[in-house]
């Protein structure tokens, strides 16, 4: 199967944003990846949840979006079309680690197309935060090592910093996004998995990459291919979507009881779902119009998650944890 990633610039901004809007009805996989440009302080190694946070902030705060790279597929797996958002970067005004533009630039990146014919950053927040809003569904974003993408998402559609604390932060991606996969995370459950990176990742997994490396629509097209053969691997590993809700690099489940119960609407057909797996206890992943109907256990606001890489046993709390719940469908 061919693939063609549309590129899209100021020019035919308007179009191609309808163009996903309608796609997304029926491909309601999101698979996303940034190009930025670099950390203006970069986080040791081994550093804590907190100044990864910290440095994450900082970054993300004083630097721009370059490309958003955004794929759709289907819960098969099918991929209905790539595209590749071009914003205004301008070297001679806009932050950045000269080191990361010189990589991006030996990877096609044009920064002089970019200064002249970019989109201009709050006409494509207002596009795209306009088209996530008016969506018809519910949305599963895909990413790769997110935080960065996520955050600069965040950043350019609400037009304000990265709240303080990775608390904030994820109660602000709860609201955001239905649900979130990080598909590093998701590859620690799989014999050697956690520490690899994307394209390694996709070798081991047999995922051909399609496109230039480092580029953002090929890497949220690889993405998207990876994490369709990663989930029905790690579905035979721990049987649940252990995985969904999680960012690679910060601690804690993105929480989900800050929306509410919100407006339900009523389901066409039901089905019941819930936790509990004989080695795992885990929050099953639901979708926001969700009514909750019995609740089996008397803390079933609470869920645990163990990590049967590092032993790690987390506890959360959440609205969706061992209960059974009458989900829409």
């Amino acid at each position: 199967m061919g693939f063609h990633v549309r590129e899209v610039w100021n020019h035919n901004l308007a179009e191609e944003i309808s163009a996903m809007e309608e796609t997304l009805s029926n491909y309601p996989i999101v698979s996303v990846d940034a190009e930025f440009p670099g950390c203006l302080r970069p986080t040791p190694r081994h550093a804590g949840e907190e100044v990864r946070f910290a440095d994450m902030k900082h970054n993300v705060d004083s630097t721009d979006l370059i490309q958003l790279g955004v794929t759709l597929s289907n819960e098969k797996g099918t991929v209905a079309a790539i595209w590749q958002f071009n914003l205004e970067f301008d070297l001679d005004r806009d932050l950045h680690a000269k080191e990361s533009i010189r990589f991006l630039q030996a990877h096609g990146v044009d920064f002089a197309k970019l200064k002249v014919h970019g989109i201009e950053r709050v006409q494509f927040g207002a596009a795209f935060g306009g088209l996530i809003g008016r969506r018809s569904r519910p949305l599963t974003w895909v990413t790769f090592h997110g935080l960065y993408d996520l955050a600069h998402i965040v950043k350019v559609v609400g037009r304000r910093p990265i709240p303080d604390t990775a608390a904030d932060f994820g109660e602000m991606l709860g609201k955001g996004f239905d649900a979130v996969v990080d598909v590093k995370y998701a590859a620690r459950y799989l014999a050697g998995g956690g520490e690899v990176g994307l394209q390694r990742l996709a070798d081991e997994l047999g995922v051909k990459r399609r496109g230039e490396a480092h580029t953002a629509g090929s890497d949220s097209l690889l993405t998207a291919l990876v994490f369709s053969k990663l989930k029905k691997k790690v579905k035979h590993v721990v049987g649940q979507d252990c995985y969904v809700d999680f960012l690679y690099g910060i601690g804690g489940r993105i929480p989900r009881q800050s929306r509410g119960q919100g407006v339900v609407r009523p389901p066409s057909a039901a089905v019941v779902v819930g936790c509990g797996h004989p080695v795992y206890h885990v929050a099953v992943s639901v979708p926001v119009n969700v009514v909750p109907v019995t609740y089996p256990h008397p803390d079933c606001y609470y869920y645990h998650h163990r990590d049967h890489r590092n032993d790690d046993t987390r506890l959360s709390a959440s609205c969706y944890g061992g209960g059974n719940y009458l989900a829409a469908v």
